[in-house]
């Protein structure tokens, strides 16, 4: 996790920041529970001058609408974007219509997308990470990944 610490400050000076907004969307408690520890080590990172705000949505949130457009704007103005997922054959329509939704609202600051998956030793997730990869490339969004061993660049 240093690693994607080292990534995350050479995508961004958060180190010159007085606050940095995260919103995560996450699959269910285990992958909640793997946003708010990357969050304390983000958070213990940058000391204590950063503040690090973190507004949290289940994806069964986002299958509602309106739900879903709160969620894009929080996205639009955070410098943090995390999805969290266990492995599976590709992300629920309704997190890829609210990634397309907060993508469109970014604002000109700059926003890192992060994705957590689950270890690797627990299955593929290729076909989630090329999704969230193209998604980031043409936003012009600097991506990483992370399963809990290794931190993949892209």
């Amino acid at each position: 996790m240093d690693a994607i610490m080292t990534k995350l400050r050479e995508c961004r000076t958060w180190t010159k920041s007085k606050r940095l907004s995260v919103v995560a969307a996450y699959e269910d408690s285990a992958t909640d529970a793997r946003v708010n520890e990357f969050c304390q080590r983000l958070t213990a990172n940058l000391g204590s001058d950063c503040q690090v705000a973190k507004q949290m949505w289940l994806f069964t949130e986002l299958r509602v609408a309106q739900l879903r457009g709160i969620a894009a704007d929080d996205a639009a103005r955070a410098g943090l974007v995390i999805v969290s997922v266990h492995h599976a054959q590709g992300l629920p329509d309704e997190v890829k219509t609210w990634i397309e939704a907060w993508l469109a609202r970014k604002r000109s600051q700059p926003v890192v997308l992060l994705a957590l998956f689950d270890p690797l030793y627990r299955g593929d997730s290729s076909s989630m990470k090329a999704y969230l990869e193209k998604a980031a490339a043409k936003a012009k969004v600097p991506f990483l990944a992370q399963s809990e061993e290794v931190l993949d660049e892209r």
